[in-house]
């Protein structure tokens, strides 16, 4: 009977102490959840990684690479992830590899510099700016009204719907054509050339050159672009 008793006893605390050591970890895994609430393909773009980790899923479960190993390595982006921690923060993530594919796996956004082609852009806003040109005299109206309305809270989504909504009123085919250019060119790559128009396009040098926190810039390129029509 007693060691019946005594075994209960041993099993009750085993029990209790198990119970009491195992919350603490259990509090910690949900610390730690994180919550992939979107993912999508991004336009192929190299960057470079200046600290932090790479995870080998959006989930931040395990981390794969130190970016510290890495300081000169080309990185190219091909998804992003938004991610919700269990405490509610939000950050963005982006899928990269190196250029042979063999460095791999998600790291923020923010630990991301990008690398541009001043030259390229330089070019690419040249275009826009000559398709713009060469639309018929209302349809440039329009466009210039578009740009004119976008202020600094504006977003390059919503550029990008005012135009789209233009390219689907209008009858005149060559028009939708170049309107539809004028979008699949800003959309591609509209936080760089966000960039140009907002530090000043004729002080820029061709050459590739490190860019930090490219984000909702298009009041600059909305300025940008309607100083260069005008």
């Amino acid at each position: 009977m007693k060691h019946s008793i005594m075994t209960t006893w041993i099993v009750g605390l085993a029990i209790l102490f198990g119970i009491g050591l195992s919350q603490p970890t259990t509090v910690s895994a949900k610390s730690n959840a994180v919550k992939v609430t979107n993912t999508q393909s991004l336009t192929k773009a190299p960057y470079r990684a200046v600290s932090g980790y790479l995870y080998s899923s959006a989930k931040l479960t395990k981390k794969v690479h130190n970016a510290d190993n890495y300081p000169l390595t080309t990185f190219y982006a091909y998804k992003s992830a938004n991610i919700r921690r269990a405490n509610g923060n939000k950050a963005v993530y982006y899928y990269v590899k190196n250029g042979n594919g063999k460095v791999k796996g998600w790291i923020w956004s923010g630990h991301l510099v990008r690398l541009i082609n001043i030259s390229q852009q330089r070019k690419q806003v040249n275009q826009i700016i000559g398709l713009i040109d060469t639309l018929s005299t209302d349809n440039k109206n329009n466009v210039i009204s578009i740009l004119d309305l976008m202020n600094q809270q504006s977003t390059l989504p919503n550029l990008l719907t005012q135009l789209n909504n233009l390219a689907q009123s209008i009858n005149n085919n060559p028009d939708i054509v170049k309107l539809n250019q004028i979008i699949q060119m800003i959309k591609s790559d509209g936080q760089t050339l966000n960039y140009l128009f907002s530090e000043g396009i004729n002080k820029l040098y061709p050459k590739i050159v490190t860019i930090h926190h490219l984000n909702n810039r298009v009041f600059a390129l909305a300025q940008g672009l309607l100083d260069r029509i005008n």
